[in-house]
């Protein structure tokens, strides 16, 4: 299936009757992963028969990117075979200047520190069953939000304000979600309180020495007054009183226990999964909102959240992610969604792509098919000398590892 055919099928879905529209978006995903060098404004029109001035015309037009992830989303058929789960997470795109719009200090996990530059927080659908993600909603996120909260008792609006926003606008495409996942940053009570009153659970990551307390588990003695609730405060380094379920299907040194806990700092009830990896004897406390959930699958769940990653590697190794040329907030919207959505697409394509081939792969083949499909135009060769010919095909595939 070709990006044109892909592009097709989602504009008849959304009612899109633009033709226009339809050309320019098929031209500019071709273009993403069909030229060298980087993907701007000036590269763009050195490849394409729009000029500069159109590309910044158009990336500064409104797209509603979220009804055609969607709608994209449903085309791959996330969700069909098994459950789907939500994962949110922020990642750091450098940029200098002083007039774009959002720059500000935010976590750079590859620098180990606070950086000057962009942030976007990412909303992304995980197939369970697959194990793949694909982008919801991208969205930048404002300068000059306080990025540190005292939870409910900060009345100022903060950086886990903004993503709650993002979450509860996305909320109509949600509907099969019931659990979201995120790092331990997102292990917040504004969080956690905003998934509950939507009927949803947060599944996240706590400090290795969270303040726990057992729940009582053993028989209350007959005698007059309230019942017990608590069986003690959590320690980790004697499990003796925590349940031992087993070993991780994937990785057999990683010994799932759990006990369900109350949270005073959440205060709130707690599924928790101690994970200790038998290698070094270190434990990792994963907790869930939902008191039911069993811990093999708080573990499961939290495991897939890693491939949101893949999609910020993906976007900045093959889509320009981080060359957007523009300083403007519609601009640099355009832009960061058209990255993440980019590689929604080459993952559908993919899939219907007998040869699986690496991402590499694919950009190589693009970039060759754009170069010999320019070359028999201006030779003006006939009808026969079609891409699918072999000898064609040889060239196209000059230079891919398969």
């Amino acid at each position: 299936m070709s990006i044109e055919t892909i592009l097709g099928t989602i504009f008849a879905k959304l009612s899109v009757t633009n033709k226009p529209e339809l050309k320019f978006f098929t031209e500019l995903f071709e273009l993403i992963f069909s030229i060298q060098g980087r993907i701007n404004f000036e590269n763009l029109s050195r490849y394409s028969k729009y000029d500069e001035s159109t590309f910044r015309r158009r990336f500064a037009k409104f797209f509603d990117w979220l009804s055609f992830n969607n709608a994209l989303i449903k085309s791959a058929q996330v969700g069909t075979q098994g459950n789907v789960i939500a994962a949110i997470d922020c990642s750091f795109i450098p940029k200098s200047g002083k007039s774009t719009f959002g720059l500000d200090k935010f976590w750079s996990g590859c620098a180990g520190s606070a950086q000057r530059g962009l942030e976007i927080s990412v909303l992304a659908i995980i197939d369970v069953f697959s194990g793949s993600a694909w982008t919801l909603d991208t969205t930048q996120t404002p300068a000059q939000l306080k990025s540190k909260t005292d939870d409910d008792k900060d009345n100022a609006y903060s950086r886990i304000d903004f993503y709650i926003e993002q979450i509860l606008d996305c909320l109509p495409y949600l509907t099969q979600v019931h659990y979201f996942v995120a790092d331990s940053f997102y292990a917040k009570t504004k969080m956690m309180t905003a998934l509950r009153d939507v009927n949803k659970h947060l599944i996240t990551k706590l400090r290795s020495d969270a303040n726990l307390m057992f729940q009582f588990e053993g028989v209350h003695e007959k005698r007059r007054g309230a019942k017990l609730i608590y069986e003690g405060k959590a320690v980790f380094d004697d499990l003796s009183k925590w349940h031992f379920i087993g070993n991780d299907a994937k990785y057999d040194y990683l010994s799932i226990y759990h006990r369900v806990c109350y949270s005073p700092q959440f205060e709130r009830w707690l599924s928790v999964a101690l994970v200790l990896n038998t290698k070094n004897n270190k434990y990792i406390l994963l907790a869930s909102t939902d008191k039911e959930q069993c811990a093999r699958e708080i573990l499961t769940y939290y495991q897939l959240r890693f491939q949101i990653e893949f999609l910020f590697r993906d976007a900045k190794q093959f889509a320009g992610l981080n060359h957007c040329q523009a300083r403007d907030e519609d601009k640099l919207d355009f832009h960061f969604n058209m990255s993440m959505t980019a590689v929604n697409i080459i993952r559908l394509v993919r899939i219907n792509d007998p040869t699986k081939v690496s991402m590499n792969a694919l950009t190589r083949r693009a970039y060759n098919t754009r170069i010999v499909q320019n070359l028999l135009s201006e030779l003006c060769l006939k009808a026969e000398f079609e891409l699918l010919n072999p000898a064609i095909q040889k060239i196209i595939n000059y230079g891919t590892v398969f």
